[in-house]
Formats: C-alpha cells, structure tokens, sequence
C-alpha cells in the first residue's frame, strides 16, 4: 500500500468518524438537558406536593376544614395541572371538593359565625357519623397521595445497561 492509499483511507474513514463523534455529542447533550429538566421540575413539583400533604395533614390533624382553607388549597394546587399529569389534578379536585363537604358538615354540627348547630337527634348523629367517615378516608388519603407523587417526583435514574456491560455480555 503506497501512501497516497493510506491517505484516500484515512479520509475516506474521517466523515464517518466525524459524523459519529457529532452524533455522540449531541446525544450527550440531549441527556444533559434532559437531567436539567427534571431538576429544574423537582423543586416545583415538590412545592405541590407540600402543598397536598399540608392540607391532607392540618384535616387529619384539626379534625376539620373551612371553606376559606379548601378554596386556598385548590388555588395553591392549581400548578399541578401544568407539571403534572392529569391524575395529580384530579386528586386535587377531590380534595378540594371532600374538603368543601368537610366543610359544610362542620358547618352544620358548629356553625362558622357562631350560631346554633343542629340539635342532639337523629339529624346531627347523621351529620357527626358522615363527618366520622370523611375524615377517615381523608386520613387515608395521606399514603395514597405520597405513593402518587413519589411515582411522579422521583428523581432516581432509571438503570440503563452501559454499551460496555452490554458488549461484554453479548461476547460470552
């Protein structure tokens, strides 16, 4: 092989190399911005999920919720729609909603401007045992709300075989 054959070889294996490396990079590239991006949704996306667990936990703990609180809630959870899929903003909705009747139910046994509630009887041990219930399952919504989000927030990486191990599994 003379060296004018060794030359053409060498450029005619360039482009491909070129090529190759470029298309390294920009995949390279592309997984940066990728990890970027979910850091930069983590901290907004956890912001939502404090704000779903604050409410969650002030019921459970109070043992009630006025209107006032549940129309915060929903409006403080509003961005969810935007970083979340649509099941976050349907849990947000039935919260919001259970919350309002929550509400109207304590309303009812203790009224918010101070006046007589329901009177012992039938009707009120009605009302205290729908309230009993409500906030029961909202109690149980705590874990079901934090494996929701923890499937959604996860920052983990998914584990990718590397080109080496595949390669050396691929050889045996």
């Amino acid at each position: 092989m003379t060296l004018k054959e060794i030359v053409e070889t060498f450029n005619a294996l360039l482009t491909p190399v070129i090529a190759g490396t470029t298309i390294y990079i920009a995949w390279q590239q592309y997984q940066v911005s990728q990890l970027s991006l979910r850091k930069d949704l983590y901290e907004k996306r956890l912001r939502v999920f404090h704000v779903f667990m604050s409410y969650l936990s002030e019921i459970v703990h109070e043992g009630k919720v006025n209107f006032n609180r549940s129309l915060q809630f929903i409006a403080d959870a509003s961005e969810a729609d935007f970083l979340f899929d649509e099941e976050v903003a349907r849990k947000a909705e039935e919260l919001y909603n259970k919350g309002l009747e929550l509400a109207g139910l304590n309303n009812q046994l203790y009224p918010f401007d101070g006046g007589q509630g329901l009177p012992v009887g039938d009707e009120r041990s009605r009302v205290a045992h729908d309230q009993s219930e409500l906030l029961a399952w909202f109690a149980n919504q705590i874990p079901e709300t934090r494996k929701m989000f923890r499937k959604q927030i996860a920052i983990q990486e998914q584990k990718r075989p590397s080109i080496i191990k595949l390669g050396s599994k691929v050889r045996k």
